[in-house]
């Protein structure tokens, strides 16, 4: 034989509810390393139907660290094998610390706070999402890998950009991390200056066309969050021409080079600055819109194999 093939190896992926984030995360990691991993998707509580035995890695994915109350009484009446069979600790265990609400409370001083890690010993690989998570978890001790999301949205025609009167949006779930009382307070200040300053809340997932469309109404995407493992929203929006205004979470130190593509703020009147500066001039608007659309080009994909590689060898 001229060469020595080597079997995939077999990943299952857990994550909890099929909204847009896994639509973009576990199915995005997955299509990077087809080559060398097989990745089953499967939502969480079903996986009990599965032997971990078989697989060769077992990721806890999206928010899938422990189970709700109602989703473990579900487990112990419906598959008390199944629920018995998962609860031993296994090499095979890896999870995905995407959100620092996953490990602290939901509070803007959380950086500060006790964490919580006692659900954690039972994996023997960690990864997290961001810069900002690597250094948390080291400094509790904890060995991580990072491996970043982004966003698959269709990139958009650079040529397609008209200037355009201010037009803003953030899209959230109405979690305490996302700080929406900031954007209806920003809303309230400048909504009778610009054409248009909207929230979409909610996990609906719309095809990529249909969402797509929707960004395109929008030139500003703005996030207010304390807490942020992305966020992949602002990932979406700068995939369709967006600037973005956002606070200093979760991956966002990858994504925005301030006064470039967007602008980080601090404060509520730094936001409305801001914001107030781009009304008023439309040409760095566009300026910063093609900024948007250039960075969001580049090609993430030969360093997400590399961090997935690292995680899930």
């Amino acid at each position: 034989m001229s060469g020595t093939t080597h079997a995939r190896r077999r990943v299952l992926f857990l994550y909890n509810v099929p909204d847009w984030a896994i639509h973009h995360v576990g199915l995005d990691w997955a299509s990077e390393i087809t080559d060398t991993h097989e990745v089953k998707l499967v939502r969480y509580g079903r996986h009990e139907n599965e032997r971990p035995e078989t697989w060769d890695h077992v990721v806890w994915g999206y928010s899938t660290l422990d189970y709700s109350g109602r989703a473990r009484l579900a487990s112990l009446l419906e598959r008390p094998l199944g629920w018995g069979r998962w609860r031993r600790p296994s090499p095979r265990f890896a999870a995905v610390i995407q959100d620092p609400s996953e490990l602290f409370d939901e509070a803007p001083d959380w950086r500060t706070r006790a964490p919580r890690t006692a659900h954690l010993a039972r994996f023997r690989r960690l990864a997290v999402t961001s810069n900002e998570m690597l250094a948390v978890t080291r400094r509790l001790g904890l060995e991580t890998v990072k491996v970043n999301t982004r966003s698959r949205l269709p990139l958009r025609d650079a040529a397609t950009l008209v200037p355009e009167r201010l037009r803003v949006v953030t899209r959230a779930v109405e979690y305490p991390r996302k700080n929406l009382a900031l954007f209806r307070s920003l809303r309230a200040r400048l909504c009778a200056t610009v054409e248009r300053f909207d929230e979409i809340l909610g996990r609906q997932v719309s095809t990529e066309a249909e969402y797509a469309r929707l960004l395109d109404g929008y030139n500003v995407y703005v996030c207010t969050s304390w807490q942020e493992g992305g966020p992949l929203p602002l990932m979406d929006a700068q995939r369709r021409g967006c600037v973005v205004l956002t606070t200093r979470v979760g991956q966002t130190d990858e994504r925005v080079v301030d006064g470039e593509n967007g602008f980080f703020c601090d404060t509520e009147d730094e936001f409305v600055r801001r914001l107030a500066m781009l009304r008023d001039d439309p040409e760095r608007l566009f300026h910063m819109r093609r900024c948007a659309l250039e960075r969001a080009a580049a090609d993430l994909g030969p360093s997400i194999r590399a961090q997935l590689r690292a995680f899930l060898p």
